[in-house]
């Protein structure tokens, strides 16, 4: 009887450390990587990109503002290499933030008014999930697509929430923003860049005609959302 009492002793110890680490390591990765950026970057940029990957976290911050303010400003001083760095930079943003929700997704649930709501329809997706198993694959790359394009709540916290409320198995889902991420913020900062470089590069009348055309494809794509939202 004693051994047995020792035995969950012990287990509950080791379970209240883990949950220690679980809450606590992926912000100190997220230290780190302010670490790293502040001791290699130039002391006139290395504030305004830490402030950069910070906003990123707080809404409506998204890929679409962080990444292109990212390559714009450190352009000047890596040149092409701006690309993958600010978009490895957004996306480990991305990667430590589904990281963290995935270890503390119980510890969420406890949040008063908003954790009974999310173990509703955690148990409803769940249901749903064992319904549809042949459709997994195709839900992953959902979730990834879902990340890469910078839709409003499309970052880690909200790919973490739509796949624990699936039932999704949660590393893949981690996995799943990860590759997301990385492919939309490269995608992101590649038309960035390259499109400053056309602006520096072309004469202004091509800046009009690239903007009437920009904003007749943005109306066409608004006025289909809209229409598809009603059906």
């Amino acid at each position: 009887m004693e051994e047995i009492m020792l035995v969950k002793d012990f287990a509950h110890e080791l379970k209240s450390w883990r949950t220690v680490f679980y809450f606590f390591f992926p912000w100190s990765l997220y230290g780190l990587f302010i670490l790293i950026i502040y001791f290699l970057f130039p002391p006139k940029l290395n504030m305004a990109f830490i402030l950069i990957t910070f906003l990123y976290l707080i809404p409506p911050a998204g890929k679409e503002s962080m990444v292109p303010a990212g390559v714009i400003l450190l352009r000047g001083w890596l040149g092409p290499w701006s690309m993958p760095v600010v978009a490895l930079s957004i996306a480990f943003v991305d990667s430590f933030v589904g990281l963290w929700m995935m270890w503390n997704w119980d510890l969420i649930k406890l949040i008063p008014f908003l954790g009974s709501y999310i173990r509703k329809l955690e148990k409803i997706g769940e249901e749903k999930w064992r319904k549809h198993k042949h459709l997994s694959h195709l839900a992953y790359v959902g979730i990834a697509l879902f990340v890469a394009f910078p839709f409003q709540g499309s970052g880690g916290v909200g790919a973490t929430v739509i796949g624990r409320i699936l039932g999704m198995n949660k590393y893949r889902v981690l996995y799943s923003i990860i590759f997301g991420s990385i492919f939309g913020c490269f995608l992101i900062a590649f038309l960035t860049y390259f499109a400053i470089f056309s602006f520096e590069n072309f004469p202004k009348i091509w800046l009009v005609v690239a903007g009437i055309i920009i904003f007749i494809i943005v109306f066409i794509i608004a006025i289909k959302w809209i229409r598809g939202g009603k059906k």
